[in-house]
């Protein structure tokens, strides 16, 4: 998968691709620590998260005095007790209605597109997924009027006016507005330029009226980028482009026979029991994998790879059991950096109902990896959830 220099390329331009291409997926967007994503289905926004504290639906309702510190304090402390999604706790102690909540995560999405919509530096690349999130959790957000919203502020108007392209392009009002432009306050540069494009007219045209140049550039992209000016005459709409990427395949191979499956060799060395066990769980025998695995565990206790497979098998069972947690935990404080490692305990605590231990792990998880689609997908469900699932 390539990756864009966000230094050359715009954020907004590949959000405009996106679109055109009804394309769904994860735009992760990466900038020194920090890690955003965009989440699409069919080529609209439908959901946003980080990895910044100051995007936490806690942080964006504190800001809008939704809630006090007191409050997020007493709801972190029922949260991390009970495993139930931060915003859930907000509702249960009657500190927010669901209403209020659901208001703050459309809010929390929009402050993070509007602000990867300004980067100038940074990488972006595309994590294909025919189901980015489940359809009850994507939120109503428009696109349209977020790129208008977040290039209006893109601190470069030199950058802007090149990706406008050639002087003589000519461009029109649409129309028919993507959203109800009225509700946005406009610049004095934007009703200018809205004004002459009731015909077709120049880019240069544009830019040599009488206001600041810089102003009038970023006027004139936020509207094309918005979708409130095109290119004259329109262009016809694009294809959409169908999914390439192959669905992983489900065929499983646990109903063969065991009795027709020769036995391997008696495990010598803690790598041939890692090996062995890869077999059998290869072949759908995984309780006998658990237990080769359990028995190079007990007499091999310093080898991590029998260990970190026995950690990674037994988290895809169903309930919880603290024996399993210390088994990661105990991993993860020598290999602090193991991913996938850590995106196994992650799922394991989503799979057993505790929220909140899963964002934390899925936030470190793309933090080392901000490219990890598994870790995108399962973080935007479960934020995305805040507002939808459990009240």
């Amino acid at each position: 998968m390539s990756v864009l220099d966000l230094s050359r390329a715009l954020v907004a331009e590949e959000v405009v691709r996106v679109r055109a291409e009804s394309w769904s997926g994860v735009l992760a967007l990466t900038q020194g620590e920090v890690a955003k994503g965009l989440y699409f289905v069919d080529g609209a926004i439908v959901f946003a998260a980080s990895t910044v504290e100051e995007d936490r639906l806690a942080a964006c309702l504190f800001r809008g005095g939704k809630i006090t510190e007191g409050q997020f304090r007493a709801a972190m402390r029922e949260s991390e007790a009970t495993g139930r999604p931060l915003g859930h706790t907000f509702v249960d102690l009657g500190y927010l209605t669901p209403e209020d909540l659901a208001q703050g995560v459309v809010a929390q999405a929009e402050r993070i597109v509007l602000s990867v919509l300004r980067w100038t530096t940074g990488a972006l690349r595309r994590e294909p997924m025919e189901r980015p999130l489940p359809a009850d959790l994507v939120l109503d957000l428009n696109t349209h009027r977020l790129l208008l919203l977040g290039t209006r502020q893109f601190p470069d108007a030199q950058r802007l006016e090149r990706s406008l392209g050639a002087p003589e392009r000519r461009l029109r009002r649409v129309p028919s507005s993507p959203f109800d432009y009225e509700e946005i306050e406009a610049s004095p540069a934007e009703r200018a330029v809205l004004a002459l494009c009731t015909r077709s007219v120049s880019v240069a045209d544009l830019l040599a009226l009488p206001l600041p140049r810089p102003q009038l550039v970023r006027a004139v992209y936020a509207l094309v980028a918005g979708g409130l000016v095109d290119d004259a005459p329109a262009r016809a709409a694009p294809v959409p482009l169908a999914p390439t990427w192959p669905a992983a395949s489900t065929a499983a191979s646990a109903a063969m026979d065991p009795q027709l499956t020769p036995a391997p060799p008696p495990p010598k060395t803690p790598e041939d029991a890692e090996r062995a066990a890869r077999v059998l769980l290869e072949k759908g025998f995984r309780q006998r994998a658990v237990e080769v695995l359990r028995d190079a565990a007990d007499r091999y206790p310093e080898a991590r790879g029998p260990r970190r497979l026995l950690a990674m098998t037994l988290a895809r069972e169903s309930g919880f059991r603290p024996s399993v947690e210390k088994l990661f935990s105990s991993l993860l404080e020598t290999e602090t950096h193991d991913v996938e490692l850590r995106f196994s305990l992650a799922s394991y605590y989503r799979r057993s109902g505790m929220a909140a231990r899963a964002i934390l792990q899925l936030r470190l998880v793309l933090s080392a990896d901000s490219g990890h689609a598994g870790a995108w997908r399962d973080l935007g469900e479960l934020e995305a959830g805040e507002s939808r699932r459990g009240r």
